[in-house]
């Protein structure tokens, strides 16, 4: 699969993962108590860090000509 194709399936999991954090955090008080809430919040944020860092590694060349020109004299 070409780097495209999987960056797009990384795009889909980071925001249905960054979904399930944000509504496990708004309403942690509401659905559990912390002992049973705890890891259906802290999971998906590990999952969400690995993510990000895939997410990285596959615009690093976009990341590298956007950030890191050389600056022209």
């Amino acid at each position: 699969m070409k780097p495209t194709g999987v960056l797009k399936i990384i795009n889909v999991l980071l925001a249905l993962d960054f979904l399930l954090i944000a509504t496990t955090a708004i309403f942690h008080n509401l659905i559990a108590p912390t002992g049973f809430y705890r890891p259906f919040h802290a999971l998906p944020g590990f999952i969400f860090l690995g993510l990000v860092i895939i997410h990285l590694f596959l615009n690093r060349k976009w990341i590298k000509a956007n950030y890191f020109k050389k600056k022209e004299s």
